[in-house]
């Protein structure tokens, strides 16, 4: 008789939601505060798990998925086979596995794990006491009151790929260790320096460490007779012709930008009303955009912009 596969003794077996550790998972997916305290949140996904694990943070556990009864080592297939394997190469302090079923317990039926898939207990890094992380860059994003996890991960993910370095958080936003927002970031807003700030303090903020800051609106209506004007010298606000600005003269001085995005259904808080706008020109039978679609074009036009003065400076 052929004797059943044995897990190395490295990986524990877990088998119940009663068990403590699955308990304990559970908890950091669903409860903010939990995860908060323990410091420490759940990614999923063996791309992410990596990309997390190479831009340095660290995996208090990693678990694997693998079906209950196993006869033989092709009973289990990548990733959770690589890990077994090769446990050095995705380093935590504990290891364990658990089946499918289990796996959707503790992640949850919207994360679709996968049969053979990885999962991992993530330390969330400390910046909020760190200013030099967040505020020693050009540019900074802040997100006010914008609740959709989707939406604030996507945001993330994109900041950190066009070089906006950091970013301020209001108190009134999403969390950005919501497993949703994980997912939509790939577990970038793990190491994303970020902070929460209370929004009424949000401008003494910025401004002190020397940020411009520039606020994403809806364009101005005709009959308002607000001067808009275009860094790129359009003459005509007309979709395409990037960002333009209003709210402020021309000759506003623009040394580090600060792009405060807030929540379609909120819209833009009274406390920003004198501040400098942006705005993105859009076909008229078009209302408005997704705030991660209008933020990421937004920020790879100011992109563009804050270039091109730097190059006018040099010259």
């Amino acid at each position: 008789m052929t004797s059943k596969y044995q897990l190395p003794s490295l990986f524990q077996r877990l088998s119940s939601q009663h068990n403590q550790k699955v308990k304990h998972l559970i908890a950091l997916r669903e409860k903010k505060q939990y995860r908060l305290d323990h410091g420490n949140v759940i990614i999923q996904g063996y791309k992410t798990v990596q990309e997390v694990r190479d831009q340095g943070i660290k995996f208090k556990s990693m678990i694997v998925t693998a079906k209950k009864d196993l006869n033989t080592e092709t009973d289990i297939q990548s990733p959770s086979l690589q890990v077994i394997k090769q446990p050095e190469q995705f380093p935590a302090q504990q290891y364990y596995v658990t089946d499918i079923n289990l796996a959707r317990r503790i992640l949850g039926t919207a994360s679709k794990p996968g049969c053979h898939d990885i999962f991992a207990e993530a330390v969330i890094p400390h910046y909020d006491h760190d200013d030099a992380q967040i505020f020693n860059n050009d540019r900074i994003l802040v997100i006010d009151k914008i609740s959709d996890p989707g939406n604030l991960g996507t945001l993330v993910r994109t900041a950190k790929a066009l070089g906006w370095q950091s970013g301020l958080i209001t108190h009134n936003s999403c969390d950005l260790y919501n497993d949703k927002c994980i997912r939509a970031s790939r577990g970038l807003s793990l190491s994303w320096p970020h902070t929460t700030v209370n929004s009424n303090k949000l401008l003494d903020q910025l401004k002190k460490n020397g940020f411009t800051p520039i606020v994403a609106d809806m364009l101005p209506r005709e009959s308002q007779n607000v001067e808009i004007w275009s860094p790129e010298n359009y003459s005509n606000a007309i979709p395409g012709t990037g960002v333009w600005f209003w709210n402020k003269p021309k000759s506003c001085p623009i040394n580090k930008m600060a792009l405060i995005l807030s929540s379609e259904h909120h819209g833009v808080d009274d406390a920003f009303s004198n501040e400098l706008r942006v705005s993105l020109p859009m076909n008229s039978s078009v209302e408005s955009l997704n705030v991660a679609n209008a933020g990421s074009i937004i920020m790879s036009d100011l992109n563009r912009f804050y270039n091109t003065c730097l190059y006018q400076r040099s010259t």
